[in-house]
């Protein structure tokens, strides 16, 4: 009888310890489908490693199509300096100065609006030095507080322990300097849940809003926005891989080049350049939109020396015979 019940505890322990195995089996295939259902379905593009100089990149304030946002908010300004600081951040770039940004704001309005031609608008915003403007428009920007409605986070009276979901979408678009071309396009979204209180009563009141102040961290729409930004940052790390970086001819002298990148645009020495001569712009008749040039290639320039703002470089054996002039363009 000792056996019969050793044998038949040993089979029912056995038989729990796989029963075991196979809940926990179970339960773990349950948490890893939940997590991949969860998933948004409008990831950020994962960016290749880069380590090449910096581009200049022009980051406009962000259009903002949501109705009856309080104007003293300046969202539109507001996010899009929230996105120059991530993209500051992220060590890849240069950002153009907010005072060549008004310019170039400026001369797209007159453009948009007939005043001056599209050529000149265009023109402005190659003054700046950017290779490429980062253009965006907010679609969505508001927080559901739970019981249902939408508070569009203005509430000043509400305060802590109210479950709120926020939502904030922005369409974005890489746009080329010199043609006013969409490189690419992205849309994102970010969506967060919290207890507290609406955007306007963390800050005391609807007047006393700050776009991207630590209090505005803490709200849903805060979160929410942080996780929108960074799916274009990434976008834009993954993006501008595709765009050559690019560079222009100062000036030179005898075998020495030199050109408008340097250390602060992570030129290196040892760096080799293609050089181009840049054709007169091809101005459509009809629109005024500039629809680029004829480039030639014309030989390679190898940094050797470096200063914080410009670089020089030497010429290599096929250049011989070819002028460099000022304004060629450099390629790495």
């Amino acid at each position: 009888m000792n056996n019969y019940f050793r044998i038949n505890i040993r089979r029912f322990s056995h038989r729990i310890l796989c029963g075991g195995i196979t809940l926990l089996v179970l339960s773990l295939s349950a948490t890893v489908f939940s997590k991949d259902s969860a998933k948004d379905h409008n990831e950020p593009p994962v960016a290749e490693p880069y380590f090449g100089p910096k581009q200049v990149v022009a980051v406009l304030p962000f259009d903002n199509r949501v109705k009856n946002i309080p104007q003293n908010w300046y969202l539109g300004e507001g996010l899009s300096e929230i996105l120059i600081t991530e993209l500051i951040k992220s060590d890849r770039f240069l950002l153009v100065e907010r005072d060549a940004i008004q310019d170039i704001v400026k001369e797209q309005e007159a453009g948009m609006s007939g005043l001056v031609r599209q050529e000149t608008a265009v023109k402005t915003g190659q003054l700046s030095g950017a290779q490429f403007m980062i253009k965006g428009a907010i679609t969505e920007f508001n927080a559901e507080a739970a019981g249902g409605g939408i508070s569009l986070a203005f509430r000043q009276g509400e305060v802590g322990g109210k479950s709120r979901t926020a939502y904030v979408g922005i369409d974005v678009r890489i746009v080329d300097n010199t043609t006013g071309q969409i490189y690419a396009s992205y849309n994102a979204s970010g969506t967060a849940k919290s207890k507290g209180a609406s955007l306007a009563a963390a800050f005391g009141g609807s007047d006393n809003v700050k776009i991207g102040a630590s209090a505005f961290y803490s709200t849903a729409l805060g979160q929410a926005t942080r996780e929108a930004v960074q799916q274009i940052v990434s976008f834009i790390l993954k993006e501008s891989v595709n765009i050559p970086w690019q560079g222009s001819v100062i000036q030179t002298k005898g075998s020495s080049v030199f050109v408008n990148r340097g250390k602060t645009a992570n030129v290196k020495t040892g760096d080799t350049f293609k050089v181009y001569s840049k054709g007169e712009p091809l101005i459509d008749p009809e629109t005024g939109f500039n629809l680029g040039s004829v480039e030639e290639y014309l030989c390679d320039i190898k940094v050797t020396r470096l200063m914080p703002k410009f670089s020089s470089a030497r010429k290599t054996p096929d250049c011989k015979g070819l002028e460099i002039r000022r304004g060629d363009l450099v390629r790495y």
